[in-house]
Parts: structure tokens; sequence; C-alpha cells
């Protein structure tokens, strides 16, 4: 392998940011493929749905037994 994960690929300086892998390789935030491009970094997205907690029901209460 060529590149480590502490070092951008790209040649060009200035360097900047900290440094993530890529399809086309380790980039820093000013050699990503949207600072490249000349737009804003996508925001991350939104998580774990709501509904997907393991556990939905509430452990004080039994299965059979009607709350109330």
């Amino acid at each position: 392998m060529s590149g480590s994960a502490t070092e951008c690929g790209d040649h060009g300086l200035p360097h900047s940011g900290p440094v993530r892998l890529y399809p086309r390789g380790w980039c820093c935030a000013l050699h990503t493929p949207a600072a490249l491009a000349g737009r804003p970094e996508p925001p991350p997205g939104p998580g774990w749905p709501s509904a997907a907690w393991i556990n939905l029901t509430d452990p004080d209460t039994d299965e059979g037994q009607e709350q109330g």
C-alpha cells in the first residue's frame, strides 16, 4: 500500500483537517471529492430510525398485564 492513514494522497498543497478514506484514496479536508468539485461536504445522516431499538416494551410490566 503506497499511502498511510495519516497522509493525504493528493500531492497538492496545502493540506488541512483530518484524513479520511474515500474511493479515490486518503484525502484531507481540502482534497475530498466534494471540495475538489467546489461543493460543501454533505451533512451526516440522521442515524438509526426511532423504531430500531431492541427492547420496545416497558421492562417493569408483564406481557399479559394490562397497564392502567
